[in-house]
């Protein structure tokens, strides 16, 4: 039952859909991680949903492709873009890394991130727009936002935190143990759901190719990110997943 606990407080945290069972247990934090990969496919589900409504509706094509890349972001509360932006500022400071962290915790809004951010939804809106220009499997949007989930939360479960992360706290034997049973949650999710999402694409190998794309790149985020800030947190989280379905929706272009 505690596990299922989870899953409730990751849909009330990270999605503004609201929640049909509010729940909250501090000492569950990891299984809310260990849910991510079903948040995505919730998201990813609302996402396709309004995208295949809109398209038979017939909207207007600009209008059409910024409610697209519009609700992508506003599903999860603009959460992850703020963790982007967070860490754009402090890795494009070139700063000494106290000096990185202590930016990526400031709650001020500095110029490296406002840049960053309007090139970043610059580029959703372009690859997007061209991507319904040219007809998409919505099955691939279904899929990607899984796939930077279960990737950004593997990531912050098997990491080493950054010392001011909130998951920073707790390294006991039952803490590790309960955050290799999240990790496992989230490969589990990723397979099934992964698998399901194949079976009803289109093409499953292109498919199939837009999940390894997804996944690949917020490996290479999450990476880049703990090397340029010294540990892990939620901030590097959500900058992987801006990237990972950035690269994602691109890979759908080309494959």
């Amino acid at each position: 039952m505690k596990i299922f606990i989870g899953l409730f407080m990751a849909w009330g945290n990270f999605l503004t859909v609201p929640c049909p069972l509010k729940k909250w247990d501090n000492d569950l934090k990891n299984y809310m991680l260990g849910f991510l990969p079903s948040v995505g496919g919730i998201l990813g589900l609302i996402w396709a949903g309004i995208c295949l409504l809109l398209v038979w509706l017939g909207l207007p094509y600009l209008v059409l492709s910024f409610v697209v890349t519009f609700t992508l972001f506003a599903l999860c509360g603009f959460m992850h873009l703020d963790g982007f932006m967070d860490c754009t500022d402090a890795i494009m400071s070139r700063k000494p890394i106290e000096d990185r962290q202590r930016i990526l915790k400031d709650s001020h809004c500095g110029a490296f991130s406002v840049v960053s951010v309007v090139f970043m939804i610059l580029a959703y809106y372009s690859v997007i727009s061209t991507n319904l220009s040219m007809g998409l499997d919505f099955v691939d949007l279904c899929l990607i936002p899984i796939i930077s989930r279960g990737v950004a939360g593997a990531n912050v479960l098997l990491s080493r935190p950054i010392g001011h992360s909130q998951y920073a706290k707790g390294a006991g034997a039952e803490d590790m143990a309960q955050k290799k049973k999240a990790s496992l949650l989230i490969l589990i999710q990723c397979v099934v759901f992964g698998g399901i999402g194949l079976y009803f694409a289109s093409h499953w190998i292109p498919s199939l190719l837009v999940m390894l794309v997804t996944a690949a790149s917020g490996l290479v985020a999450c990476a880049y990110a703990k090397r340029n800030l010294g540990g892990m947190s939620g901030d590097i989280a959500g900058f992987s997943i801006v990237w990972a379905e950035l690269m994602g929706v691109f890979a759908m272009l080309i494959l």
